[in-house]
C-alpha cells in the first residue's frame, strides 16, 4: 500500500506542508481498504482519532511510513481538541518509528510550543533546522517558538532567515510585523502587513493584523477598512467583528459596536470579552439594564476577569440608585 497522506491541521498548515508534502502521497488503494484511512486524515478531530486508532491497531500490518501518518494525524487531532498530552504521545511515537521524520518533528514543536513549554519546542526547532538548513518553515516555526517566549530579537532573526530563503512568505512578513509591533516599532510593523497584503490580498488574517496595527496606531478609519475587508473575506471569524466593534466603540458609534459584538457572540457564545465589550457599549449609551446580563455572562465564562468584576459592581450601584430614586408605585 502506498503512504497515507497526513491530515492538515489549521495551526501550523504552512510548516506542516513545506515540511512534509513531499514525503508523503495519498492514494486511492488507502480509500480502497476501508473507512479507517479516510478517516484518519478527516478534518473532524474526533473522526481522525478514530480512524488513526484503527489504523494504528493494525500494527505491523501497516508499511512503515503510514504508521508514523497514523500518529502523526491522530497527535493533530488531539492537538486541536487541547490534548496536548495525548498529542505529544502521538508525536513520540511517530519518531519512535521514524526518527527522521520531519513533519513529526515539527508537530511536536509546534505542540510543545503550545502547551507552553518552549524549551522543548525550540528544541525540536534546532533539529528541524539542522535537517532542514532551507527550510524556511523550520525558521519560521522556532521564530514563533522565541516569540512566545517573549525573546523578540530573537524572533526577528528567525523571521529574517525565512525571508532570505522564500522572500514571498507572507506568514514570516506577518509574524515578523506582529513582533515588530511587540517592541514598539509600529512603522517596521505597518511596512510588513502592507507586504503580507500585497502577497494575499483574500487573506482576511493579514487584514485583521493590519487592522490591528491601525488601532494601535489611533488611525481608527483605516483600522476598519481593513475589519471590513477581513470580514468579506470570512465572515465567520469573531474576532473580526470584536475587533471592528472596538473600533466603532471608540469612534462613539455604539448602536454599531453593539451589532458587531452580537455578532462574535453569535459566531463563539464563549467570547467572554465580547460580551464585555457589548456591555462598554450599552454603558456608554447609559444603558445599564442591558449592559448587567452582559457583564454577567461574560464573568460566568472567566470569572477572572477583573473588568467584568469591576463594571458589574458599578452597574450593579448604578441601578440600585435608579430604584431607589424611582417613585414609589
Amino acid at each position: 500500500m502506498a503512504p497515507l497522506a497526513f491530515a492538515s491541521t489549521p495551526f501550523h498548515l504552512a510548516a506542516r506542508f513545506a515540511l512534509a508534502a513531499a514525503l508523503f502521497v495519498f492514494s486511492n488503494a488507502a480509500y480502497a481498504k476501508g473507512d479507517a484511512w479516510a478517516g484518519c486524515r478527516a478534518a473532524d478531530p474526533d473522526k481522525r482519532i478514530e480512524g488513526c486508532s484503527e489504523v494504528i491497531a493494525r500494527g505491523d500490518k501497516e508499511i512503515k511510513p503510514n504508521r508514523v501518518a497514523a500518529h502523526v494525524n491522530r497527535g493533530g487531532a488531539y492537538h486541536a481538541k487541547g490534548d496536548y498530552e495525548r498529542a505529544l504521545a502521538d508525536y513520540d511515537k511517530a519518531l519512535e518509528i521514524d526518527p527522521n521524520s520531519a513533519a513529526a518533528l515539527a508537530d511536536r514543536a509546534a505542540a510543545y510550543r503550545a502547551k507552553g513549554d518552549f524549551d522543548h519546542a525550540l528544541a525540536d526547532y534546532d533539529k528541524l533546522v539542522a535537517s532542514q538548513p532551507k527550510s524556511p518553515a523550520a525558521y519560521l516555526g522556532r521564530g514563533g517558538a522565541y516569540q512566545s517566549r517573549g525573546d523578540l530579537d530573537k524572533a526577528i532573526v528567525e523571521y529574517d532567515k525565512a525571508l532570505e530563503l522564500d522572500k514571498k512568505s507572507a506568514a514570516a512578513l506577518s509574524n515578523r510585523g506582529r513582533a515588530w509591533r511587540a517592541k514598539g516599532d509600529l512603522d517596521r510593523a505597518l511596512a510588513d502587513f502592507d507586504a503580507a497584503v500585497k502577497l494575499e490580498p483574500k487573506s482576511a488574517q493579514a487584514y485583521l493584523n493590519r487592522a490591528a496595527l491601525y488601532q494601535a496606531k489611533g488611525d481608527l478609519d483605516h483600522a476598519l477598512a481593513d475589519y471590513d475587508r477581513a470580514i468579506e473575506q470570512d465572515g465567520k471569524l469573531a474576532i473580526a467583528y470584536n475587533n471592528r466593534g472596538l473600533t466603532l466603540h471608540a469612534k462613539g458609534d455604539f448602536d454599531r459596536a453593539i451589532a458587531d459584538f452580537g455578532k462574535a457572540v453569535a459566531i463563539d457564545a464563549k467570547y467572554a470579552r465580547a460580551y464585555l465589550n457589548r456591555a462598554n457599549a450599552y454603558r456608554g449609551k447609559r444603558d445599564p439594564e442591558h449592559a448587567k446580563p452582559d457583564l454577567e455572562q461574560a464573568l460566568a465564562l472567566d470569572p477572572n476577569l477583573a473588568a467584568a468584576k469591576k463594571g458589574l459592581d458599578e452597574v450593579t450601584k448604578q441601578l440600585a440608585v435608579r430604584a431607589a430614586a424611582a417613585p414609589a408605585q
